[in-house]
C-alpha cells in the first residue's frame, strides 16, 4: 500500500494557491528562514500531500533544520511517487550521511548518478562517505574520476589529498595538498599539514618553509610553531628549538610530547634541572615513557642512582614488553654518548636486586658486552 505524507495540521490561514504558497515557501527556505518555510509547506501539504514540489521543499527545510526524521519521511514519499526524483534521492542521501548511514546514503546517490552521471558534487558525497567507512580504493577511484571531470575541483583534491594522507602515501598527499593551496597560498591548515608531511618524509628544509609561511599567517599558531621547533631539534640546534616551543608554552600548557621533547633539548644542552623540570611536567599527564627515560638518564647522570632506580622500575612495569623498553632505554644513553652512566645504574640495580627477573639475563649480556 502506497505511504502518502500527511504533515501535522496546521491552519491554512488564507486563500493562497498552492503554487503561490510553493514559491514563498521557496523564497523562504532560499532566504534560510526555515521555520517559516516550514511553515508554508505545511500550509501546502495540508491542501496538496502528494505535491512533489512541496514534499521536496519540506524535506530540505528539516534536514537544513536537523529534522531528520521529518525529512526523511518527506523524501520517502516522495519517491513513492516518482521512484527517480532526483530531489529525494540526493536530498534522502545527505540525512542518512548526516546519521552515519553511509551505506544507505551511497545506494541512494548511486541511484541519482545513474540518471545524472556528471554530478561531481554527488560524486564527491560518495567518495567522502567511502572514506568514512574506509573503503579507501574505492574512495580514490571517485576522487580521480571527478578530477578527470574538473581537474581543478576544490573539495576533490582535498578530499583526495586528506585520503592520501591516511592510507599513509605522504609523498603524493604533499603533492595533492600543494594543488589545494593554489586555491589560497594562505590556507594556515593545509599549510601545517603540508609542513607535517614534509617532516614525515625527511624533507626537512621543505617542512621548515612550510612551518615559516603558517607562522606568516598565524605567528601564535601552535602546530606550526611545535613543526618549526622539531626542525631545529634535526638540525641540532636545541637552543632555537627551545626559543620557539617557548612560545606555545607563553599561551598555553602545552602538550605532553611537547615537555618531553623540550626535556630532551635541554638535556643535550646539560642543562639538567630545567630538563628535569620538563619531564615532570609531561608525567603530570600521565605516564609517558619517553619522559620516564629522559629522567632515568638525567638521574644516572647526576649519580642519583636510587631515584634513577625507581623511575627505571617504573618505566619496566609500564611496558608492555619490558625487554623491548630496556633495549630503547639503553639505545637512548649511547645515543646521548652516556655509556659510562649507564654502565653504573646497571651494575646498581643488579647490586640491589631491583631487576625483574625477565631482565635479569639481558642486563648482565648488556654489561658484558660493554666491557
Amino acid at each position: 500500500m502506497k505511504t502518502v505524507y500527511v504533515p501535522p495540521r496546521q491552519p491554512t490561514g488564507g486563500k493562497n494557491s498552492v503554487i503561490d504558497i510553493s514559491k514563498k515557501a521557496r523564497q523562504k527556505l532560499r532566504a534560510r528562514r526555515y521555520a517559516e518555510a516550514k511553515e508554508l509547506f505545511r500550509t501546502g501539504l495540508d491542501m496538496e500531500p502528494e505535491n512533489p514540489y512541496l514534499l521536496s521543499g519540506m524535506g530540505d527545510a528539516c534536514r537544513e533544520t536537523e529534522d531528520f526524521a521529518e525529512a526523511e519521511r518527506c523524501y520517502q514519499a516522495l519517491l513513492e511517487l516518482d521512484e527517480k526524483n532526483l530531489f529525494a534521492l540526493r536530498g534522502l542521501g545527505d540525512v542518512y550521511k548526516k546519521l552515519n548511514r553511509h551505506q544507505d546514503a551511497i545506494k541512494l546517490w548511486e541511484r541519482y548518478l545513474a540518471l545524472r552521471p556528471q554530478d561531481k558534487h554527488v560524486m564527491t558525497r560518495i567518495a567522502d562517505s567511502c572514506k568514512v567507512l574506509a573503503l579507501f580504493e574505492r574512495a580514490e577511484q571517485a576522487y580521480q574520476q571527478i578530477l578527470k571531470i574538473a581537474p581543478s575541483d576544490r573539495f576533490a583534491l582535498t578530499g583526495l589529498a586528506d585520503l592520501l594522507h591516511r592510507m599513509g602515501q605522504d609523498a603524493e598527499a604533499i603533492a595533492t595538498y600543494e594543488k589545494v593551496l593554489k586555491f589560497d597560498e594562505n590556507e594556515l591548515h593545509i599549510l601545517t599539514i603540508i609542513g607535517k608531511l614534509c617532516w614525515r618524509v625527511s624533507d626537512f628544509e621543505k617542512a621548515e618553509t612550510y612551518f615559516r609561511r603558517a607562522l606568516a599567517v598565524d605567528p601564535q599558531n601552535p602546530y606550526a610553531l611545535y613543526g618549526l621547533g622539531n626542525c631545529y631539534r634535526w638540525y641540532r640546534d636545541y637552543e632555537k628549538a627551545i626559543e620557539i616551543w617557548e612560545k606555545i608554552l607563553a599561551c598555553s600548557e602545552g602538550t605532553q610530547t611537547l615537555h618531553t621533547r623540550m626535556g630532551d633539548a635541554f638535556f643535550n644542552l646539560n642543562r639538567l634541572a630545567e630538563a628535569e623540570v620538563s619531564y615532570r611536567k609531561a608525567l603530570d599527564f600521565g605516564h609517558d615513557a619517553f619522559a620516564m627515560a629522559g629522567l632515568v638518564c638525567l638521574l644516572s647522570v647526576r649519580r642519583e642512582l636510587v631515584r634513577a632506580g625507581h623511575y627505571f622500575n617504573l618505566l619496566i612495569e609500564q611496558a608492555h614488553n619490558p625487554v623491548d623498553q630496556f633495549d630503547t632505554l639503553i639505545k637512548r644513553f649511547i645515543r646521548s654518548s652516556q655509556t659510562e652512566d649507564m654502565l653504573v645504574l646497571l651494575n646498581h640495580l643488579l647490586d640491589t636486586g631491583q631487576v625483574a627477573e625477565p631482565l635479569l639475563q639481558v642486563i648482565k649480556n648488556q654489561l658484558n658486552q660493554s666491557i
